[in-house]
């Protein structure tokens, strides 16, 4: 579908916001695993009724979009969704330089993370967690649109606007990126925004969406893959991580002195 280029370093996601189950287009289980092979995470989030029942098949649909995308699954009720989505953005950076640095120290050293003694594994999850906060982190959010977000649409807003405001505490460079799906006119899916910083530009550009159509929640994921390959050249294999072994070696003296 698209071509993997050369990585230039940071971290790559793509989160899903939806309370329904696709219904037009490719399968997006299908769509995140051709993301996932690209490098990029693919996470969901299912907004949830208040009496905290979801149809079957949308939480079936849900996990296994989470599951062959390489991300995590969360269900939030719509007043906790910002905060849903922060922690998600967190949880999802996190568990990426954690299975980056357990196979590069598997590959430098050959032992893996878990049979490492307590204390050179206390040093290694020291450095994963300040890693974390100093990668660049790119997040494009693909956010339903259908009409049964039309009363969730106003909150769903307010929670992308909170979780780029919660990026720039990042000693990293945090930008996010929107896909609607339905799109404008007639496209399955569009970009409502490109990647930035901007709260202002951001806020500016959400107040254009609607709520209207169908739910094509995989022509959405593959919207959002092309944005993301547009912005970044990635390499393939060990080299599509944003995480190479300098930063490893050279970000602390934990490989060569786990045994201490």
């Amino acid at each position: 579908m698209f071509k993997e280029e050369e990585n230039i370093g940071e971290i790559r996601q793509i989160i899903i916001i939806t309370d329904g189950k696709s219904n037009i287009g490719i399968s997006p289980i299908e769509a995140a695993k051709q993301a996932n092979k690209l490098g990029i995470v693919v996470s969901t989030i299912g907004i949830i009724g208040k009496d905290g029942d979801g149809d079957e098949r949308d939480i079936e649909e849900l996990e296994g979009i989470a599951k062959t995308g390489g991300g995590l699954c969360e269900y939030t009720h719509l007043e906790n969704l910002g905060m849903t989505v922060q922690v998600m953005t967190q949880k999802t950076a996190q568990k990426t330089i954690e299975q980056i640095v357990t196979r590069q120290l598997k590959s430098i050293i050959g032992v893996d993370i878990n049979n490492l003694e307590p204390k050179s594994r206390f040093k290694i999850v020291d450095f994963i967690e300040n890693y974390g906060d100093s990668i660049n982190l790119k997040c494009a959010v693909i956010l339903d649109t259908s009409g049964s977000m039309g009363s969730k649409l106003d909150i769903a807003k307010s929670s992308l606007i909170e979780l780029l405001q919660s990026l720039s505490s990042r000693r990293g460079e945090g930008k996010i990126a929107v896909i609607k799906y339905p799109g404008y006119f007639d496209e399955a899916a569009s970009v409502v925004c490109s990647f930035t910083d901007s709260t202002e530009l951001l806020q500016n550009r959400l107040s254009t969406m609607r709520a209207g159509g169908g739910t094509p929640t995989g022509p959405a994921i593959e919207k959002a893959c092309q944005l993301i390959m547009e912005n970044k050249k990635y390499q393939k294999e060990e080299e599509d991580s944003p995480l190479q072994k300098n930063d490893l070696m050279e970000g602390s003296e934990i490989i060569e002195n786990y045994y201490v």
